[in-house]
């Protein structure tokens, strides 16, 4: 893996973002590794080239956790009127 951003920050935003009670969670870290951007670059999905690659195991769990969430309130209009 390269770690060539650092590591750490995504974690640090998001306990910046979060308030008590309103935690601000981080969704994945996830690895960059050569397949990851040789998949990129050739606009190959890392989940479908290289199944077995640790960004792609990452990318996978992410989105099963994402999926098993409830949609929320983003992206909905709410009943809301000003008087």
């Amino acid at each position: 893996m390269i770690d060539l951003f650092g590591s750490g920050g995504g974690a640090a935003v998001a306990d910046a973002l979060s308030e008590p009670g309103a935690p601000v969670p981080l969704l994945a870290s996830i690895p960059l590794s050569p397949a990851l951007r040789e998949g990129g670059d050739a606009g190959i999905p890392i989940v479908a080239a290289e199944t077995s690659d640790a960004a792609a195991t990452t990318i996978r769990d992410l989105a099963r956790s994402l999926a098993r969430q409830g949609r929320g309130l983003s992206g909905r209009s709410l009943p809301m009127s000003i008087g």
